[in-house]
């Protein structure tokens, strides 16, 4: 989605004298596509949803995740036919879900029976049981009403017990709801990448804050703190994510942060994943210097890099994940000094996820499973893809890329230098 020049637009923003982005194709958009992978192609009855983020994708509708994304305190039914799914909303939240929602028709937000997912084990087994077999009712009352009841209930969720409750009642169902929504959610529609690519400017702008404060004896917490700031100060958010990592962390990986103060001569760096604008998350890495790096250091930076656009100069439709992954060189031959001895250990290292509403979804890229099991690259589809590598003294360089396949090749979402890591002056 870029202008005639090949630039992409500015940050999105929701203008009616402004069209870099609308919400309401946003909505429709991710409904009708759901609609005809889960009751055109699949030919499901109704679709029952505890997972948050595929209720969000058909219902664009949203609580803050204060629990987890399956934690039953709200869900989602689509019967085949109706126009939006219901939404089942958690407490009095649905008071704001109603008012905030004027594309759902009138009654389709509901109260939910807090009771599903992982939460009612909280209640005790007799208030678990009480709690489902309500469950249950309130969705086979909906199935009835639309006439679907003896037709399969596609789920995105695999709880025995309410699988066993729903067959007592003989509600036929099947967990490949979940399989399903993946199909649907691979493909991304232009107003999601325009949602990515504004998750990649708010990483530009911590990125920028890292450059801002990262000196001698400023340590990674205070990094992270700035970091924070300069993303919701911009209307991100962040879901269990994002860390700063320096010195002798760098390598192997820590994936996480300890706090510890900056030295000069540290590498640093930062992967911004699961910030979100609008839902939309983003796995961006880059790597920094405090001072000029060692000749070492930098010659670890260029075999990343070199991996890295080995293996998107070659991204285009039709392209298989193995293709891909064989731009990579095997883990063992290339960590043996971390201890790597099979690929199963290389899981995070140099591969490539998709990206979109969560962190992972289709295509993986990894030797470990691309080589023999391999995908086909689709247009529209976006992914983060990510390398690294140890300099030999001590510390290691990350850097990561977010894409999206485009009819030829890629567009590149985030923006920070790459080619060179930045160096902070200290």
């Amino acid at each position: 989605m870029t202008d005639k020049y090949g630039k992409s637009p500015p940050m999105a923003v929701d203008k009616d004298w402004v069209g870099s982005l609308s919400m309401d194709r946003l909505r429709t958009g991710r409904r009708d596509r759901a609609q005809d992978i889960l009751f055109k192609k699949h030919n499901f009855g109704a679709f029952l949803s505890l997972n948050e983020w595929n209720t969000r994708y058909v219902t664009s509708t949203y609580t803050p995740a204060w629990t987890t994304g399956n934690s039953g305190l709200r869900y989602a039914l689509w019967v085949k036919g109706d126009p939006w799914p219901i939404v089942f909303e958690q407490g009095e939240i649905g008071y704001h879900t109603e008012r905030s929602s004027p594309w759902l028709p009138p009654g389709y937000v509901r109260y939910a029976i807090t009771g599903m997912g992982w939460i009612s084990r909280c209640m005790g087994e007799a208030a678990h049981k009480d709690a489902t077999k309500r469950f249950v009712d309130q969705i086979c009352a909906e199935l009835k009403r639309a006439g679907v009841q003896n037709e399969v209930l596609a789920l995105d969720f695999n709880d025995p017990s309410i699988d066993a409750a729903f067959q007592a009642r003989g509600v036929k169902t099947s967990s490949e709801g979940y399989l399903a929504m993946l199909e649907a959610r691979k493909i991304k529609l232009p107003e999601e990448v325009a949602c990515l690519r504004n998750t990649c400017i708010i990483g530009d702008a911590m990125f920028q804050a890292l450059t801002d404060t990262a000196r001698p004896g400023v340590s990674e917490n205070d990094v992270l703190a700035e970091a924070f700031k300069a993303c919701y100060s911009l209307g991100g958010e962040v879901y269990s994510g994002v860390f700063c990592t320096s010195g002798p962390y760098s390598w192997p990986n820590l994936r996480g942060t300890t706090g510890r103060t900056l030295e000069p001569s540290d590498v640093i760096y930062m992967d911004v994943y699961n910030t979100a604008w609008n839902g939309y998350k983003t796995c961006y890495y880059r790597t920094f210097s405090l001072g000029e790096p060692s000749k070492a250091t930098k010659d670890a930076y260029q075999r990343a890099y070199d991996w890295l656009y080995g293996a998107i100069n070659i991204i285009k439709p039709g392209v298989t994940t193995k293709e891909i992954a064989a731009k990579w060189p095997p883990g063992p031959k290339v960590w043996a000094d971390i201890g790597v001895k099979t690929e199963d250990q290389t899981a995070g290292s140099n591969w490539a996820h998709g990206i979109g509403l969560t962190l992972y979804e289709p295509p993986l890229v990894w030797r470990a499973c691309s080589l023999d099991y391999p995908m086909v690259i689709e247009e529209d589809m976006c992914f983060a893809i990510e390398t690294q590598e140890g300099d030999g003294e001590g510390q290691g360089v990350r850097i990561e890329e977010v894409i999206h396949v485009t009819k030829t090749g890629v567009e590149i979402l985030s923006r920070w230098p790459v080619k060179e890591m930045t160096v902070i002056s200290c």
